[in-house]
């Protein structure tokens, strides 16, 4: 039995090291099957994910949950910086600068001082609309972001 559980912990372990998804399995089949973030439920979803060996194959065609375009992990690293830098992050927003502000400005693709200058204007000119109450989520403040940033060419 213990060997049985040390294989199974092996066969996981490299798929929860590549996840990408919003779970922490990953994409592929077991995410699709096992969508509860619980511990239990991630593991079953990751060993399936590494018996199956579906997870190259929903990267390479774009399905099981897995995206080819690197935007599910993007948006990973979002969620992460805002949710642990929340507070900081809306002071600078609120004065249209600051290092957070100016981090969330290169996590978002803004690169030279002039997009991120543009990036931290919007945010300031909008920033009743992204955070309009006290108990707005970071999770909230992204999804306005998304939607409401101006389409770059």
């Amino acid at each position: 039995m213990k060997k049985v559980l040390a294989l199974v912990v092996l066969v996981a372990m490299p798929s929860v090291a590549l996840a990408g998804a919003q779970n922490m399995a990953g994409c592929g089949l077991g995410s699709m099957l096992f969508k509860e973030n619980q511990m239990v439920h991630q593991i079953v979803a990751a060993t399936t994910n590494g018996c199956f060996g579906n997870q190259t194959f929903g990267i390479t065609t774009g399905t099981l949950g897995c995206t080819q375009d690197g935007r599910v992990a993007k948006n990973k690293e979002r969620i992460v910086f805002v949710e642990s830098n929340f507070i900081s992050l809306k002071r600078d927003m609120a004065v249209g600068q600051g290092q957070y502000l100016n981090s969330l400005a290169t996590l978002f693709g803004y690169q030279t001082p002039t997009e991120k200058e543009h990036f931290c204007k919007f945010i300031q000119t909008h920033y009743e609309n992204l955070i309009p109450t006290e108990t707005t989520t970071p999770i909230e403040v992204i999804e306005r972001l998304e939607s409401n940033l101006p389409v770059r060419s």
